[in-house]
């Protein structure tokens, strides 16, 4: 990981979720064994690579399937994930996350089966985000998860449209469908990346847990 922070650095591609996800989405995945795991939006590959070497620590046969629709990052992640020896552990789609054909290639991956765990971290826009739920949460399996940074006030700015990003979108997307659905949001009102009160969950830009019925 260290040569891969010097790696990316040096490729002005910095832009890595932070510790406390990442620490929420281990205690997931190793706490409840889990052997399917998808990801949306692995940028350059940071967490695709730290959710690989859980994956193989684990000694399950746990797959991650990570999909992103840069060509760059996605190579750029490929190698890395190569060096790193996680062939067997990460397979890597290029496509949009919210395109059909992403989540089929991740069923196939699966041998039909969908994710127990999906992590929702790419584009953090909020047409974009409807999308993806639209697209994703019908086929999730009961009692599975879905995890989504940046759903605080503080990451709204994250969305270029200036609609709301994850947060709103969420929002918007869950009314009426209560019934189906239970959604929570750690730190949703902080509305700086370093509030003056301290945090127990210390990630400014939110985090929400969303569990199919």
């Amino acid at each position: 990981m260290e040569a891969w922070y010097a790696a990316t650095l040096a490729a002005d591609s910095i832009g890595e979720i932070n510790v406390p996800a990442m620490s929420m989405l281990q205690g997931f995945i190793s706490g409840g064994g889990l052997q399917r795991v998808t990801q949306l939006g692995h940028y350059y590959g940071y967490s695709t690579l730290l959710i690989g070497f859980w994956l193989r620590a684990m000694g399950q046969g746990g797959k991650l399937v990570s999909i992103d629709i840069d060509p760059k990052a996605t190579a750029f992640t490929q190698e890395w994930v190569d060096r790193a020896g996680l062939s067997d552990q990460v397979q890597l789609i290029l496509d949009d996350s919210a395109a059909p054909a992403a989540l089929e290639g991740t069923k196939a991956a699966f041998d039909g089966q969908m994710p127990q765990l999906i992590l929702l971290d790419s584009s953090h826009q909020y047409e974009h985000t409807k999308r993806e739920l639209d697209l994703w949460v019908p086929a999730m399996d009961a009692k599975t998860l879905m995890l989504l940074h940046d759903t605080s006030t503080y990451a709204r700015q994250f969305d270029v449209n200036d609609l709301g990003g994850v947060q709103q979108a969420l929002a918007d997307w869950g009314k009426g469908r209560e019934a189906h659905i239970s959604v929570m949001t750690i730190n949703g009102g902080i509305g700086s990346p370093e509030p003056h009160e301290p945090l127990v969950y210390r990630d400014g830009c939110g985090l929400g847990i969303l569990q199919k019925h």
